[in-house]
């Protein structure tokens, strides 16, 4: 055997070799773990862009999450090793994989040999690993500043409830209410998603999207990223009108969103501790995913239409949402070519054949 392939060989075998003392087990497993999730909290206490003030309720809350945390990984652990424990998941846990990183990180700094690390780069499940932390490390603060985002946007409406408003003013009011609403479920499952990943709820990540091109369009979607976009693909034009609706009429047109918007965050229910942007945490039938593949995207897109519908005067307006609808069904089929690789993903599309609309396509 070449030493190149011996290597190869050497870094499986670390992988894959159990801490066979339960107690070293538990203690390695919990102390990795925590130094893992203490790194993550280290970039968020110390980067500029989370630094920033729309970040510092999302700070309060993940650092009292960390607090929780520092106190549960112990117990949980041994109560995880004790009672739930099968050798196979060894094989992709994030505290055994970190460990072997960790002293792989040591052997370089005595061997001065980069191979150490590099080797590391040839096992699938290591890549899994790193693109799990960058999904979680991505979205997780994302999720916490959106929840509280909307939570904000209900305070200030439920400050204006003793303020006399006419029928128009109370409707809307209503409206922005529960839209708000709707968005706090959204983002507080997602925040589950990502920060709670158990094998006691069954929500551990089987692969991630391996591909630049399917993280590109995710990203694109998603501050500061989207500060881009926008600006290749701006939505904000409403100088000029198409359709000048009457006040009833706008109400109307707001009622239809809001339903819509309905539909993408009833996905997101149905998702429950498996959502996850990006990643396969097992593939779920429930919900509107009985009906079509992409409920989120269909109705988030019809709802896009809706909204700027009014403003749609003149091509120019017309083609940003055009291409938003593009980069969205990019998303799609980026998301199913990686869950094709999941033989229950692949039943599942022989069951519900239509993406986005039943029926049609």
């Amino acid at each position: 055997m070449s030493s190149k392939a011996e290597r190869k060989s050497a870094y499986v075998r670390d992988l894959d070799k159990p801490i066979k003392s339960f107690g070293q087990s538990f203690f390695w497993r919990a102390a990795s773990l925590w130094l893992l999730i203490s790194l993550f909290m280290f970039l968020y206490f110390s980067h500029p862009y989370y630094l920033g003030q729309e970040f510092e309720n999302a700070r309060g809350l993940l650092f009292k999450a960390y607090v929780i945390f520092c106190f549960l990984i112990w117990p949980y652990t041994w109560f995880t090793l004790k009672f739930n424990y099968r050798f196979k998941d060894d094989f992709k846990d994030p505290s055994i994989i970190f460990f072997v990183l960790l002293k792989r990180i040591g052997l370089l700094f005595a061997t001065r040999d980069i191979a150490q690390i590099k080797g590391l780069f040839k096992v699938k499940r290591f890549n899994n690993f790193c693109l799990t932390c960058l999904v979680k490390g991505f979205f997780l603060p994302l999720m916490s500043m959106f929840v509280f985002h909307h939570i904000g946007a209900i305070q200030g409406l439920l400050v204006r409830v003793s303020t006399p408003m006419d029928g128009v003013q109370l409707a809307n009011w209503f409206l922005d209410l529960v839209y708000n609403s709707l968005f706090i479920v959204d983002t507080g499952i997602a925040l589950v998603g990502y920060g709670l990943e158990l094998k006691w709820l069954g929500n551990k990540t089987k692969s991630v999207e391996p591909t630049a091109f399917g993280w590109a369009v995710a990203l694109m979607c998603y501050p500061p990223f989207n500060n881009t976009s926008s600006i290749y693909f701006p939505l904000q034009s409403r100088q000029e009108y198409f359709l000048p609706l009457t006040e009833e009429q706008k109400i109307f047109v707001r009622i239809i969103i809001v339903l819509l918007y309905g539909v993408f965050v009833w996905g997101t229910i149905a998702l429950g501790v498996k959502f996850s942007n990006l990643s396969n945490k097992g593939i779920i039938d429930r919900g509107p995913y009985k009906f079509i593949r992409h409920p989120a995207y269909a109705s988030k897109n019809i709802a896009w239409w809706f909204e700027h519908l009014q403003y749609m005067k003149g091509f120019h307006n017309v083609l940003p949402l055009l291409c938003w609808n593009m980069i969205y069904t990019l998303r799609a089929f980026t998301e199913e070519r990686h869950l094709m690789k999941d033989p229950d993903y692949r039943a599942y599309c022989k069951k519900v054949k239509y993406r986005f609309i039943p029926g049609l396509i």
